[in-house]
């Protein structure tokens, strides 16, 4: 039993006891509540200042049953405060009224399904990016023991395929989602859930079998990871290739001030319908224009200066956070 029951029940049995040596000496003695209810507490607290004192033979052997019974329940009551402060439980509650704080006021955020391996370097990439997220999962074990590790984590502790756990952990004000507890199943259920409460939820999920990634995508998942395909085909690249990769995870490496980022021209942007040259991109923002995609899905890489941009082509880019953040006022990104 909880240390917060314990005390609940110690003090339930208190009080019960008290009434009934209340209405007992009332009975026996013949007094008023007020001045049973009285003779009760200074006694059960062990004041005992003699001014009234039982004078018949059943309300003394009433008082005598309650002095032990009372003192016992007093016992365990105090016995269950101390251990409710030792067991760091009163630490425990502050922390989830802190976190449910947090909850109702998170907005824009990622939540991830799930704390075991994958979750963890996760949320360490997110945290590192300081971006702010929400971890779910079942073992509140396994969240404790690494909280200290994560400066900003938010934490709930259920299951992420319930509807109600999603909707406490924002999912409605959610920017994104990732799905990664250990079974396909659940991260489909995770999926379809999630999108039902939020259409417009970025799901990135897990697939275990290569023959759930297709029904994770059908299910409306943006992404499907199979982390041993990106693994078997990341150990060859390091093999084969090892120069590249090195480029491409120091540009993904969020602890350095380079990014690589995804903007779609919006129709009221200042640069639709002139080239790449006119538009000055370089000069105006720093960011370096590395792909555009057009309409009709063809991606033209290393773009010339004479391309002519379209509203609605998707431009790739390449500079700072504020690089980035100066080209997506440009394009009015939406």
């Amino acid at each position: 039993m909880e240390a917060l029951e314990r005390i609940k029940l110690g003090i339930s049995v208190i009080v019960f006891i008290v009434l009934i040596a209340t209405f007992g000496l009332m009975y026996f003695e013949g007094w008023d509540f007020f001045t049973a209810l009285y003779v009760s507490i200074i006694t059960i607290s062990t004041v005992g200042y003699g001014d009234i004192t039982p004078i018949t033979f059943e309300g003394k052997v009433l008082t005598l049953v309650y002095i032990i019974c009372g003192a016992g329940a007093m016992a365990y009551t105090f016995a269950s405060i101390a251990g409710f402060f030792i067991e760091g439980q009163f630490k425990k509650i502050i922390r989830l009224k802190k976190m449910q704080t947090k909850l109702k006021m998170i907005n824009g955020h990622y939540i991830i399904c799930g704390f075991g391996k994958i979750g963890k370097f996760v949320a360490k990439k997110f945290d590192d990016a300081g971006v702010p997220f929400v971890v779910i999962d079942m073992d509140e074990k396994k969240i404790l023991d690494g909280l200290d590790n994560y400066k900003n984590m938010i934490y709930i502790v259920g299951d992420a395929t319930s509807d109600d756990i999603l909707n406490r952990a924002g999912v409605k004000r959610a920017k994104g989602l990732v799905a990664t507890v250990n079974s396909d199943a659940e991260n489909l259920f995770i999926t379809l859930s999630a999108k039902e409460l939020n259409p417009n939820i970025y799901v990135v999920a897990k697939a275990e079998n290569n023959a759930t990634i297709d029904k994770l995508l059908k299910a409306g998942a943006d992404r499907v990871v199979s982390p041993y395909s990106i693994g078997g085909l990341r150990m060859a690249e390091m093999a084969l290739r090892p120069e590249i990769l090195d480029f491409v995870t120091t540009l993904m490496d969020t602890t350095r001030d380079m990014e690589i980022g995804r903007f779609t021209i919006s129709p009221q942007s200042e640069i639709v319908g002139k080239t790449l040259y006119d538009s000055k991109i370089r000069q105006k923002t720093g960011a370096t224009i590395l792909a555009i995609k057009k309409k009709n899905d063809n991606v033209i890489v290393n773009p010339s200066p004479d391309i002519v941009l379209d509203e609605r082509d998707v431009i790739y880019a390449f500079g700072t956070k504020k690089h980035l953040e100066e080209l997506k006022k440009i394009l009015k990104d939406i």
